[in-house]
């Protein structure tokens, strides 16, 4: 048989099913070695005796959750089923994350003392079955749009870069990376199709993070500025010009979506913010982000949590960014800001191939190989000859959205790494890099394949991806190897 019949036959097996067999059966294989390495990382007897004081807030914060579960209706309707909502926070600790570890209580503590001991197991387990489900849902969803490998990859990062460091503790960083993952996929979805329900679900998955950690108001506002622009150009383009091409994004859906944006986002985070100003006579308190190190703003949020002792404090000492821009100067910001964003790329992006996943070294070479495709398409590739070869008609809005995003949340992020030096939070920013670069990859060699391009751009990128996947393998292997017991 010629070699070229071989090839196309081995390419129709593949499409017409092959492919998921081995997506199917390498995603078991991924779910298992995870499942393993999350269940080894459970937390010693030592660190739940002795836990960190973040932790520590949380646990008193589901305690008292835990105590608003139990509904009491003999002294009304409304109160009760208001208290039932996750809502209660002391300024830094927010109270998804305690609100769904609540349940796992049996009954009610007294104190943090008193929690059963298999309480952190639990816990640990509900974060191993919720984060297994997502990443087996991301990896179906990545096959269906992506080729195997770029699934299997975005799988792997996610997993072991994001999701396993984040869960350790008894904080709310994992919880808060898979909802800062579906905000930040919904805005480039609704950047290339607004359609109304996209904005509601951008301003409910936005409410959820903020109601888990601090924050993703950033990225809201992001997506906020870029759809405006691309409203703004449509309007130029339809009294100035004769738009070409076609597109998907309706430029009347834009303002209406705005609102049903923030009106989503406000329903459902406002029984936090209605607490908060009850409780802290503020809404939005930000105080923790005014301190210099994290021992003295912990110190200060924890004799702070109630609207008496905040009044106490004179308004010149109290911390807000009044004060903090009065007590330091523009090269004294700007320096911890610089720093900041230094200090939080390196714990992003580690390259040691150690016991830390290299996130580093796999994020270059998809930043080299989405160079080189811009660069084919640019300037090797034949031109489009229609639509379907060209590149999406919103890619511009999706790029600006993209750096304009991870360039904001870095700066914001940054600038507490100072006072928030426990826990994985950092990381939420890392699953989104990986899902873009691998996008615009994917996308880029859609276009060269349709342009019938002779180079085996395909093949080579294909090459790279699996090679990239025999790596990843290659250091889970390693990892998943027992720790020897001399030193």
């Amino acid at each position: 048989m010629p070699v070229k019949s071989v090839f196309l036959h081995l390419t129709r097996v593949w499409l017409s099913g092959g492919r998921w067999v081995v997506m199917l059966g390498l995603l078991g294989v991924l779910s298992w070695a995870y499942a393993w390495s999350f269940l080894r990382e459970s937390p010693s007897s030592l660190e739940t005796r002795q836990p960190h004081p973040m932790e520590q807030r949380h646990l008193a914060m589901t305690l008292e959750a835990a105590r608003d579960l139990q509904l009491d209706f003999s002294q009304g309707v409304s109160e009760p089923l208001n208290n039932w909502l996750p809502h209660r926070t002391d300024g830094l600790v927010r109270p998804l994350w305690p609100w769904m570890a609540a349940w796992l209580l049996e009954a009610p503590a007294s104190d943090t003392e008193s929690i059963p001991s298999q309480f952190a197991r639990q816990a640990h387990l509900a974060k191993l079955s919720f984060s297994l489900a997502v990443l087996i849902l991301l990896g179906l969803a990545c096959a269906r749009a992506f080729s195997v490998p770029a699934a299997l990859l975005t799988v792997f990062l996610a997993g072991f870069g994001v999701f396993l460091p984040s869960g350790r503790f008894y904080l709310p960083d994992l919880l808060f990376s898979v909802l800062f993952l579906m905000t930040w996929v919904c805005c480039i979805a609704a950047l290339k199709r607004n359609s109304l329900w996209l904005y509601g679900i951008i301003g409910f998955f936005a409410a959820l993070s903020n109601l888990t950690a601090p924050t993703a108001t950033p990225l809201m506002l992001v997506f906020v500025c870029v759809s405006s622009l691309r409203w703004l150009w449509g309007w130029i383009m339809e009294h100035f010009a004769a738009e070409g091409g076609t597109t998907l994004w309706v430029r009347r859906n834009h303002w209406l979506g705005v609102i049903l944006l923030v009106v989503c986002h406000l329903v459902t985070i406002g029984p936090m913010l209605s607490h908060a100003y009850q409780k802290l006579g503020d809404a939005t308190p930000f105080h923790w982000r005014w301190f210099e190190d994290a021992e003295e703003m912990r110190t200060w949020t924890a004799g702070h949590q109630t609207l008496e002792t905040l009044r106490a404090v004179p308004e010149d000492r109290m911390p807000s960014f009044e004060n903090y821009r009065s007590a330091h100067t523009t090269e004294e910001i700007r320096g911890r800001l610089q720093g900041g964003a230094v200090a939080l790329l390196k714990d992003l992006l580690p390259l040691e191939w150690a016991s830390t996943c290299p996130r580093g070294g796999f994020v270059a070479v998809f930043a080299g190989l989405l160079l080189l495709l811009g660069i084919l398409v640019a300037f090797v590739a034949p031109r489009a000859h229609h639509a379907g070869q060209a590149l999406h008609p919103e890619t511009a809005p999706i790029v600006l959205f993209t750096f304009l995003a991870l360039g904001v949340c870095v700066a914001d992020f940054g600038w507490d790494m100072k006072v928030l030096d426990f826990g994985g939070r950092v990381l939420a920013l890392y699953a989104p890099m990986v899902l873009s670069l691998l996008w615009a990859c994917e996308a880029l060699v859609q276009r060269v394949r349709r342009r019938q391009m002779r180079l085996p751009v395909f093949f080579l990128y294909q090459v790279v991806l699996w090679l990239l996947c025999a790596a990843a393998f290659w250091w889970l292997i390693v990892f998943l190897q027992p720790a020897s017991s001399t030193a």
